[in-house]
Parts: structure tokens; C-alpha cells; sequence
């Protein structure tokens, strides 16, 4: 199973989120590959810090968007981004002191669990959010 693997089967149906979805997908697989390549450090540092900034973005704008149309399971969505934060938390120092072990166990759990996590909590806040604008525009 290749990880990281973006398909319309992973879409929300909210142009925003899939595109910032795709480039977490893309930016994954990227430390994935350069892991995996024994790429040098500097550029697996690049490759995380660059991911983390991605992953810190979009969770802060998915973040908004619930609190303003107050998504009403927004404490389990925001609870569940709060778990990959304390991943990236845990792994980051040892990826950034070289350790591919922790890059390798890093990015299979981020990659299960964005599929995890866009196959139903994204699909379920995309299709409340879809409503509530269909229902401002009505």
C-alpha cells in the first residue's frame, strides 16, 4: 500500500479543504520518499517543518469554519486534530536529530489517519458545512 495516495474517494466536497487535503497528501509523501531515499537531513528537515506548517494551517482553517457555523460535533472533530498534533509533537525532535525509524512511524500514522479521519469526520463537517451554505444562499 503506497502511502499518501490522494483519490476523489478522499474528497469532501469543499474546494478549500481537498485542495489543502492534497497538499498534505503531496507534502507527506514527499518526507515519505526522501525517509525512505536516506535523503540528508536538512532536506528531511525541510520536508517535516514545511508538512507541519501545512498540517497547523489547515486544522487552524478547518477550525474556523466549524466555530463560525457552530459545527455541532466540533469538540470531537478539533479533539481528533489535537491527537496528530501530539504525534507530531512526540516524533518531531527525533526526526529532526536524524531518526528515520520515527520519520517512518510518523508518516504511516499521519497517512492512516488522514484517510481515516477525510473518509468520515471530514466528510460529515463537509456536508454540514455544504448545508449551511446552501441554506444562507435559500
Amino acid at each position: 500500500m503506497r502511502l499518501f495516495k490522494w483519490n476523489k474517494a478522499k474528497a469532501v466536497f469543499l474546494p478549500e479543504i481537498d485542495d489543502e487535503h492534497r497538499i498534505i497528501y503531496q507534502v507527506g509523501g514527499e518526507l515519505r520518499q526522501a525517509l525512505d531515499d536516506g535523503a540528508p537531513l536538512f532536506q528531511v528537515q525541510e520536508i517535516l517543518h514545511r508538512l507541519i506548517s501545512y498540517v497547523e494551517d489547515h486544522f487552524a482553517h478547518e477550525e474556523r469554519l466549524m466555530q463560525a457555523e457552530r459545527y455541532p460535533t466540533f469538540e470531537w472533530h478539533r479533539k481528533q486534530h489535537e491527537t496528530v498534533r501530539k504525534r507530531m509533537r512526540q516524533f518531531v525532535p527525533l526526526i529532526e536529530a536524524g531518526d528515520t525509524e520515527a520519520g517512518a512511524a510518523l508518516t504511516e500514522f499521519l497517512s492512516n489517519w488522514l484517510r481515516d479521519h477525510t473518509g468520515l469526520t471530514d466528510r460529515m463537517m463537509g456536508a454540514f458545512l455544504r448545508n449551511r451554505q446552501r441554506a444562507h444562499i435559500a
